[in-house]
């Protein structure tokens, strides 16, 4: 089974038992890659349109609701964070400023918090905290984890080494977009990249041969 066919089933078991939080997200989580073959692509949007339908009654969550989900496990953050990515989050910058400085809070969660406002060019300073690391940044200095120098110039090193294997490369880029994403606020060094490259690629070989 290949990494497409294993996400699939995934997705298609949780729909089965009734659990659509975690297969939506993890349709948008594949969806939200820099990679997705058409038809991965489309059966994806399926899933998605099959969940929808069945949850068009479900109530959506209030803002207050949404901005509680901060304060709760990783599950919930991530739940806050995807809807918080269609507000204007210069409406909750108190909120956001807070959320950042809880070295508690959910890595995962806060790097895509970031990701949003970087996309929303939010120019306020924010200070973030994690168990090892503090950084200052202004959102709008920074770029995208998928538009970096270093993100290019890796993407070129696995775009060589797997330019026969395009399973091996869109995992390889997801992986590259994961590095990048978990970087921020901090931004790839372009003087790592090949070293970067080098650790994905026997990543990548090392799960392909095992």
């Amino acid at each position: 089974m290949n990494y497409y066919e294993d996400i699939l089933k995934k997705i298609e078991e949780l729909i089965d038992q009734g659990n659509h939080e975690d297969a939506r997200r993890l349709i948008l989580n594949e969806l939200d890659m820099p990679y997705v073959p058409k038809d991965f692509e489309e059966t994806l949007h399926d899933l998605l349109m099959q969940i929808n339908d069945t949850d068009k009654n479900v109530r959506k969550f209030s803002e207050e609701e949404i901005l509680s989900f901060l304060d709760k496990d990783e599950k919930y953050q991530l739940i806050a964070v995807s809807e918080l990515d269609r507000m204007n989050l210069r409406n909750h910058l108190d909120v956001i400023a807070r959320y950042l400085m809880n070295e508690e809070r959910s890595v995962n969660a806060k790097a895509l918090l970031i990701d949003s406002l970087i996309a929303q060019q939010i120019d306020e300073p924010f200070l973030y905290k994690s168990k090892d690391k503090e950084i200052s940044f202004v959102a709008k200095d920074l770029k995208r984890a998928d538009q970096g120098e270093c993100f290019e110039k890796v993407k070129q090193i696995l775009e060589e080494e797997f330019m026969k294997e395009p399973s091996k490369l869109c995992l390889a880029m997801q992986l590259l977009y994961k590095e990048a994403m978990l970087c921020l606020p901090d931004q790839l060094d372009e003087k790592d990249s090949a070293l970067i490259g080098e650790k994905i690629i026997n990543f990548i070989n090392d799960a392909f041969d095992s």
